[in-house]
């Protein structure tokens, strides 16, 4: 079976089976989850995955995987989809609105997994051809960068050895038919922070008497922004925001604490590790100038979602040879990241955007109003097979 011909095969199987992909996705958005608590959606995945023919997992109470081993040896291929909805109302005219005013899929991910389950079909109709073992990863909790590394901890790498992995996010540069990618870094990173500083309460009136907090915190906060304009290399992006500088309540009080929090994010991973280091000293040793102390707590430490170059290059001959005229958004990167950041770091991956804008829906992501075009579900789901299958073909033992 050539590797073109297995691709046409796919994209067709793909609209041969679109009825059930529309199905499993308009269920999954209307019974929305968050967080890492997804039982009904968990449910829904694991019985889908028995129908065909799978036998199902768990990691974590809600993370569901399945394995399809091949009739022919070879490597292993994750293929990972997040399941989570975020905690907010949908407020659109679609007629499988959100059941709940509570939860609602306004990132995508119930295309996601409709996608991926469509593609976990096609790959087990053809598992006599197909060499080697395909991993497929239906986790929680993206939203909040928890599912894929408490997946992780929890052995899924070690259990299966994955040598490579492919994950796709809907995204909104244009409709149906396109894709977006880029070589290293595609997500940023993010490393959610929060500095505590103790000080010394005094009168306002007798400001030797104490140590203000405030005064600390506006030295650090000045240091961190000059990090940026004297410290990060003129040509390599990276963006660090305080969201929070709070301290005291009343105008004649020095306060004993002041908190920061705020967010650093990046594509390069030695540059991320020295900013990262150099924030900590800066906190340290500003505390200790002025005479006070501070607690320096990491909220989050997502890793830039990374495409390997090399694999990125077969999977994209894998798409050109489909049979379907795709448009192609190169160099792209995105300011939000990804926990698939987790596995990237650990195995050689390749991150997709999928274009899945409706015309006329000009809202983005996070947005109540936000509306996905499922003209984008065939072409994900016969890309994540015929990616999966090929890299496999072409990496047989």
């Amino acid at each position: 079976m050539g590797g073109k011909e297995v691709m046409q095969n796919f994209l067709e199987r793909a609209r041969e089976i679109n009825e059930e992909t529309l199905a499993h996705r308009r269920e999954l958005h209307q019974h929305p989850e968050t967080g890492m608590n997804l039982p009904e959606t968990a449910d829904r995945v694991e019985g889908w995955l028995k129908e065909i023919g799978l036998e199902p997992k768990r990691y974590t109470p809600f993370g569901v995987t399945a394995l399809i081993e091949g009739k022919k040896p070879g490597k292993t291929i994750l293929l990972r989809a997040d399941m989570d909805a975020l905690p907010m109302k949908e407020d659109n005219s679609l007629p499988f609105q959100s059941t709940t005013d509570k939860a609602a899929h306004c990132c995508g991910h119930d295309m996601h997994t409709a996608m991926l389950l469509s593609a976990a079909k096609m790959l087990n109709e053809n598992k006599d051809e197909l060499c080697g073992r395909v991993l497929l990863v239906f986790q929680p909790g993206e939203e909040s960068f928890q599912g894929s590394k408490a997946m992780i901890d929890q052995g899924l790498l070690e259990d299966y050895k994955p040598d490579a992995a492919l994950a796709m996010h809907v995204m909104l540069d244009g409709p149906a038919g396109g894709i977006c990618y880029g070589e290293g870094g595609i997500s940023s990173s993010c490393d959610g922070f929060k500095i505590t500083i103790k000080g010394k309460g005094s009168h306002g009136a007798m400001p030797q008497l104490g140590v203000d907090p405030i005064n600390v915190g506006m030295h650090i906060y000045q240091a961190f922004q000059e990090l940026i304009s004297r410290e990060v290399p003129p040509l390599a992006p990276a963006v660090l925001t305080f969201g929070e500088f709070s301290a005291g309540n009343t105008p004649n009080i020095i306060p004993e604490q002041a908190v920061l929090q705020g967010t650093l994010r990046t594509y390069d991973r030695e540059l991320r590790e020295k900013l990262c280091r150099r924030m900590k000293e800066i906190v340290e040793f500003t505390t200790r100038a002025f005479g006070a102390e501070a607690e320096y707590e990491a909220l989050s430490n997502v890793p830039t979602a990374f495409n390997d170059p090399g694999m990125l290059s077969a999977m994209l001959s894998y798409i050109d040879a489909l049979g379907y005229d795709f448009y192609k958004i190169p160099n792209y990167k995105i300011t939000p990241s990804d926990d698939f950041g987790f596995i990237s770091e650990k195995v050689p991956s390749v991150y997709f955007m999928l274009c899945a804008k409706t015309a006329g829906n000009n809202f983005p992501h996070h947005n109540s109003k936000v509306i996905f075009s499922e003209e984008a579900l065939p072409f994900g789901a016969a890309i994540h097979a015929q990616c999966a299958f090929n890299w496999l073909r072409d990496h047989a033992e």
